[in-house]
């Protein structure tokens, strides 16, 4: 998994000569333990410090007696001269409980990642107030804290030290890897999961460790040290070497010369050596090898690093924190210096199995330690990674949904193509947030990871829908207001069929200039046609008007030609009526007038000829007549 500030995933090597420790910083109570309730509990403090370390993280603890110099190594490690954590000459402790320098130590790899490096001071093991079930307690929890577990001691390494070493055949007892069958049965009943999960390791098994279990079951009356180990629920010690820190046994005033028969031999060598076993038999001799195998198979990557007398003068020890370089023993001075360049350099980030762990995991992991010290309870380190890991899942899962939500653009156009571009993207960036948090097994992971998909796609669904409904709603008014105003100009007289396909193609282009998304063309399509059919039907019934008027109107028009036809007929039919009463009047008093001259004349000559008496009196028209007679 990428961790977050940018570092890269992998594991950092040896840092840089460049680091330079921190100038800041105090010491701060990392566990406190109340005698009166014999409860134990974390500090606020360390534990928003441990938060804030977002990058790898490599924790440095030293464990060993009371009064013996552990606060002295660990401030030469901070390196600012009058700071660190306390340190005094009197006999009774100065440091309780864990107490962490508050100023976490930036370190820079040779591949250019970083992490932090976490000092962490105990409080002796066998201190004159402490109970041996507390300092095994705290033995414990530094030890599953630790990348690298310095234990210091006064001397050498002889059986005196191997006795006070004891304490970590204790850790199979007090610390498990995975729950026991019992417990992960009783955990079915209860329906607590997260107790029968188990976490695979990460450094590779000790052969020697493997073969202690083996041999250690072989052994005179193994069979009933298996029974007692079965029916005590103890965890195979190779199986927690897997999760065990680095080991290294810091000697302090080691006057031994280092030499076997002439040969030079290292500190280490000298470890391996006092590690032999003890020849002989007997529950002693058995014990005595017991806490020999046990260092070595809880402890696979050991070393081993001497220091000679700071100084001689008894009042100028009791002084050495702030006793002048110069004061020193040249050699002490140069062996604390190779001292802290080896401890600087093996103090790599903590994992646990293949997991690198940042502040806040490690914070997670010592309050589920100290909640499982508190209840009574062994401290299941897979019982206690995978409530770490699921805590830490859940909160990578709210991550990943700020994260979509932060991303997802409110913006976006109310296309259904673009939406569900923008919603992929988005979920490109929840997922980037959720791995850069998500720690644990594959199946945890993939369970909440389908719980932000889950609502990432619940709340863009709910912004699609609310988002493809508004356009919709705009496109349907801007139809409707375009349906209003072609059926206005339809129903203009002056109005063709080119003219409103023209009405219809503007209308509709700026309809498509003012709405987006692939859904209004199938809606556009149809009101098209819905449209052409509407206005189509508009303008055939107002063309059959128009032609219905035009012949009612031809047909008023031929009636009233016909009724004058009829009048000028009847007018006609009249004139020639009169025309022929005329003409027979005229015809009447022609033949009147005829008579009359006809009459005229004959009286005339009737006249005449009696006042002639002959034909000389016949009377003789002066003139033709108005009828020419």
């Amino acid at each position: 998994m990428a961790v977050t500030d940018g570092t890269r995933e992998k594991p950092a090597p040896k840092p840089s000569a460049s680091s330079k420790p921190s100038q800041e910083g105090k010491p701060v109570q990392l566990v406190h333990h109340d005698p009166s309730t014999g409860q134990f509990s974390l500090g606020d403090e360390a534990i928003a410090v441990l938060k804030r370390v977002k990058a790898p993280i490599a924790v440095v603890s030293v464990c060993g007696r009371a009064r013996t110099g552990k606060s002295y190594i660990l401030n030469q490690m901070i390196g600012t001269p009058g700071a660190g954590f306390e340190v005094a000459s009197s006999y009774r402790p100065c440091t309780k409980g864990l107490w962490l320098w508050s100023q976490p130590i930036r370190r820079t790899a040779l591949d250019g990642s970083y992490y932090y490096l976490v000092l962490i001071d105990t409080e002796g093991i066998d201190a004159y107030d402490q109970t041996t079930q507390d300092g095994v307690s705290l033995f414990s929890l530094a030890l599953l804290l630790s990348s690298l577990f310095v234990y210091n001691q006064m001397g050498g390494i002889d059986e005196a030290a191997l006795d006070r070493l004891a304490l970590v055949t204790e850790l199979t007892r007090r610390i498990r890897v995975r729950t026991s069958p019992g417990a992960a049965a009783a955990a079915a009943t209860t329906g607590d999961a997260t107790a029968q999960v188990s976490t695979n390791g990460g450094k590779k098994k000790d052969a020697e460790g493997t073969g202690f279990s083996r041999r250690k079951q072989e052994s005179d009356g193994g069979s009933k040290k298996k029974t007692a180990e079965s029916e005590g629920g103890l965890e195979d010690t190779s199986a927690l070497s897997e999760f065990t820190p680095s080991f290294m046994w810091l000697l302090r005033d080691f006057y031994y010369d280092l030499e076997d028969k002439g040969v030079r031999k290292s500190p280490r060598d000298y470890l391996e050596t006092a590690l032999m076993p003890t020849p002989g038999k007997g529950p002693a001799v058995e014990t005595k090898n017991m806490i020999r195998e046990s260092i070595k198979s809880l402890f696979p990557d050991r070393d081993c690093v001497t220091l000679v007398r700071p100084v001689a003068d008894e009042e100028a020890l009791r002084n050495l924190a702030v006793l002048p370089a110069d004061q020193l023993r040249p050699e002490f001075a140069q062996g604390v210096e190779r001292l802290t360049a080896t401890l600087n350099a093996r103090a790599q980030p903590k994992r646990l199995g293949t997991q690198m762990l940042t502040g806040p995991l490690l914070a997670g992991l010592a309050a589920a330690y100290v909640k499982a010290i508190n209840q009574g309870a062994v401290p299941t380190i897979s019982t206690a990674w995978h409530s770490v890991a699921e805590s830490e899942c859940r909160a990578a899962c709210y991550a990943a949904e700020d994260a979509y939500r932060a991303a997802f653009n409110s913006n976006t156009l109310a296309d259904e193509q673009a939406l569900m571009d923008e919603h992929q993207r988005s979920l490109v960036a929840a997922f980037a947030a959720f791995k850069d948090r998500a720690v644990g097994d594959p199946g945890l992971q993939a369970r909440y990871q389908q719980r932000y998909v889950t609502a990432c796609n619940t709340a863009f669904e709910a912004v699609r829908e609310r988002r493809l409904a508004a356009a919709a709603e705009a496109l349907e008014k801007q139809l409707a207001d375009l349906a209003a105003k072609l059926h206005s100009d339809v129903r203009l007289r002056d109005a063709s069929f080119p003219q409103i396909a023209a009405a219809v193609e503007a209308g509709v282009a700026a309809v498509v200039g003012g709405t987006v998304g692939a859904a209004r063309w199938p809606r556009l399509l149809a009101f098209c046609h819905s449209q052409y059919a509407a206005l189509g039907g508009e303008m055939y019934e107002r063309t059959a008007q128009a032609a219905a008027f035009e012949a009612q109107r031809v047909h008023l028009e031929a009636q009233t030609q016909a009724a004058e036809m009829e009048r000028l007929r009847m007018e006609n039919d009249g004139l020639k009526a009169q025309l022929a009463a005329a003409t027979k009047r005229a015809d009447e008093a022609a033949a009147a007038r005829d008579e009359a001259i006809s009459a005229a004349r004959a009286a005339a000559a009737r006249s005449t000829v009696r006042g002639r008496g002959g034909d000389d009196d016949v009377y003789k028209p002066a003139s033709r007549g108005c009828f020419g007679c």
